[in-house]
């Protein structure tokens, strides 16, 4: 009987974990704004959020690595602008996007990132980013 109530317990336990941990792991991304972003960054800092917005100033940039990665502003309808980084340059060239394209971003945002010496601020490193036409950002 002991052995039973002990095994039962332990299954409760596992059950209880896995949800938390599967919660965790699955979490789908969070629509949301830059602005709403900008203005509680405590609250997206490290989250998966999806946001729309104008590209500005593409930069497709080599690290001293070898490692190719593109950056850009995401600038709202209001002017509010967040960074974007992507690894690689290929998600930019196969899309064809260019500066003054409207795209929506996926990635995570985090409010302080830290790469060696080198400090950035409200940024979103990105998991994939999407063209949208005309019709498309205006549905919002």
């Amino acid at each position: 009987m002991k052995g039973e109530k002990s095994f039962s317990g332990f299954i409760v336990g596992f059950i209880g974990v896995s949800f938390i941990i599967s919660s965790l792991v699955f979490a789908s991304p969070q629509k949301t704004t830059i602005k709403e972003i900008l203005d509680n960054p405590d609250k997206y800092d490290k989250q998966e959020v999806i946001v729309e917005g104008k590209v500005e100033k593409i930069k497709l940039t080599v690290s001293k690595k070898d490692n190719p990665y593109t950056t850009f502003n995401l600038i709202d309808d209001d002017y509010n602008g967040i960074k974007v980084f992507i690894w690689e340059h290929q998600e930019i060239k196969n899309k064809d996007i260019k500066n003054n394209d409207k795209v929506e971003v996926i990635g995570t945002f985090q409010k302080v990132k830290y790469v060696g010496k080198y400090r950035f601020y409200n940024e979103i490193e990105a998991e994939s980013i999407k063209k949208l036409k005309a019709e498309e950002s205006e549905k919002e």
